[in-house]
């Protein structure tokens, strides 16, 4: 049999048809006709069968097709080019333009789009089902996962968080931490996600439940101690969201005192606590238990915090156990703090922002030790609100 004479009557064949088929699609007023020549020249195009000048034919017939007035057939023509790698460009980018129907197949797999594309295509709508068709590619530079993540958009970040093909970078997430709207779905697909920087299974401890702690610490076991001090820095603070506040309606003085004692008799009353409690204004935790920590009067303690030497701050400082390298950024800090609250009496809105404007004008943030570690947790975003 002569294969090779074979071959050479299907080519021309094949020319002939699809010299053919760009006349009929140019002419044809039937939407059925068309979608059949379009699945016949796409068969074809896909398995590579076509020679160089037929190709360079097809490709005109998809350029027709995507000018279709018909969604089906220009729907048709994505759902087979989107997984063609030699698709022409211009015509996966009009798709990519196109109605979301048509659009989405073309955003989620075709591998001509370049990722500055694929990135302006994120910033330029606002529609997230596209977002999340971009979301859920096989993978994802941590360009691309950066633009999806400014979305903001709960679906599409579940979405590309439960991708395991996206990059997502660190420094990335710390920075749009704060912007990403934790429901329980989107916490799960971080948690389940696994491989994640140490830094952000540390921030996850302050917003999971128990149950993805327990998973947390399953995950990472060579990161216990992290995890551990993560773990503890969320208790503290919820611990400071629940003590009662000196300027709050219904405040106790005795109340408050008795529930220093009992975070104290287990074993709650913890000097980094101290510190949040000064970071954040609340003056009356800081005075109480520093007295209880040093074995004190509290009015006795609010003597020796109060008085101008400084030397009563140092004395109660040393009985409490504080540790002795935060000194002066605690008694910097101290100071301020009383300036600003009217030594206890009244707490303003903007206190922290107050706080933080008075320690970098007088350049306390490089002239005084831990002075930097104090403004990381005045100025952190991880104070729940009840606390500040």
């Amino acid at each position: 049999m002569n294969t090779e004479g074979v071959s050479s009557t299907r080519k021309a064949r094949m020319t002939q048809t699809t010299f053919m088929d760009v006349q009929k699609l140019s002419q044809e007023p039937s939407a059925e006709t068309r979608g059949l020549l379009a699945t016949s020249v796409l068969a074809d195009f896909r398995s590579r069968a076509f020679n160089e000048s037929e190709s360079l034919i097809a490709e005109e017939i998809f350029r027709l097709l995507a000018r279709d007035a018909e969604v089906k057939i220009r729907s048709a023509l994505a759902q087979e080019l989107a997984h063609c790698p030699n698709a022409p460009h211009d015509v996966i980018m009009r798709l990519a333009h196109d109605e979301t129907i048509v659009a989405l197949p073309v955003l989620e797999y075709s591998q001509v789009l370049t990722e500055e594309e694929l990135i302006t295509l994120v910033k330029k709508t606002s529609e997230n089902v596209r977002h999340c068709a971009i979301a859920r590619r096989s993978t994802l530079s941590q360009d691309l996962s950066k633009a999806l993540l400014e979305t903001s958009d709960t679906l599409v970040l579940h979405t590309l968080f439960s991708n395991k093909g996206a990059v997502l970078n660190e420094s990335n997430l710390l920075h749009y931490w704060q912007d990403i709207p934790f429901t329980q779905p989107l916490l799960e697909a971080l948690v389940k996600r696994g491989q994640l920087p140490i830094a952000i299974v540390e921030k996850l401890y302050y917003a999971v439940s128990n149950e993805l702690k327990s998973q947390l610490t399953r995950l990472y076991p060579n990161h216990s101690p992290a995890i551990a001090k993560a773990a503890q820095d969320a208790r503290e603070w919820e611990l400071l969201g629940i003590t009662p506040h000196h300027n709050t309606v219904g405040y106790d003085e005795d109340t408050a005192e008795d529930f220093i004692d009992d975070m104290y008799h287990h074993g709650r009353l913890t000097h980094s606590l101290l510190m949040r409690s000064l970071c954040v204004g609340n003056l009356a935790v800081f005075e109480m238990g520093i007295a209880r920590l040093a074995d004190v009067p509290r009015i006795n303690a609010r003597i020796l915090l109060t008085e101008s030497s400084g030397k009563g701050l140092a004395a109660i400082y040393r009985a409490s156990g504080m540790p002795e390298g935060f000194f002066e950024a605690v008694r910097v800090l101290l100071r301020i703090s009383l300036e600003e609250s009217e030594y206890g009496r009244v707490k303003h809105s903007d206190f922290r922002k107050r706080v933080i404007d008075r320690i970098y004008l007088a350049r306390y943030n490089r002239t005084v030790e831990n002075m930097e570690y104090l403004l990381s947790i005045i100025g952190g975003r991880m104070v729940p609100a009840d606390a500040h």
